[in-house]
């Protein structure tokens, strides 16, 4: 299990914990929430190349979250072996997602900038479009990154380590 899937486990597990102390003793837990269809809708429009909800199932969703996609390998054979996207409701929640997820990362350059870093859109944009980080957790190289005017963080794994080859598929594809 990756480290960005543990933080949002904790994530999920302190909701659920609060959702128990108001259900009193309830003697079945409902199906975990996994937000309504029109925010997963908003996020699938947000996924990297080769990705859809034909591909990438909705997951229960944390404090903050509003939707989150789960994908497997990419069609692209030269694609991540895993993916995962996340619709926040707010700009500061995604910030802090973010923070919390690279922190166990042992971070790598993503390609020529020290990571964390900002990306921007399009190859003459001016503006951030976001933060990118580039490294590798539990030998598998990976990229997370946000979509700042989405409030969509976002995650590719390789099935090795081998960063730069996932990081140049990321902006080509991400």
């Amino acid at each position: 299990m990756s480290h960005f899937n543990g933080a949002l486990r904790i994530a999920s597990l302190t909701v659920l914990a609060g959702s128990l102390a108001f259900a009193g003793s309830a003697t079945a837990l409902a199906d975990p929430d996994t937000g309504n269809q029109s925010d997963i809708d908003t996020l699938s429009h947000s996924l990297s190349k080769g990705y859809d909800l034909t591909n990438c199932t909705p997951q229960q969703i944390g404090p903050g979250q509003l939707a989150s996609l789960q994908c497997g390998q990419s069609p692209d054979p030269n694609g991540p072996a895993e993916a995962k996207f996340i619709l926040f409701g707010n700009g500061n929640d995604l910030g802090n997602m973010f923070k919390t997820s690279i922190k166990e990362e042992t971070l790598t350059d993503c390609g020529n900038q020290k990571s964390p870093t900002v990306w921007h859109q399009g190859t003459t944009a001016t503006s951030n479009a976001g933060q990118v980080a580039c490294g590798t957790f539990q030998n598998a190289a990976e990229v997370i990154w946000t979509i700042d005017a989405k409030n969509v963080l976002s995650y590719i794994r390789a099935s090795n380590t081998d960063v730069p080859p996932l990081y140049e598929w990321w902006r080509n594809n991400g």
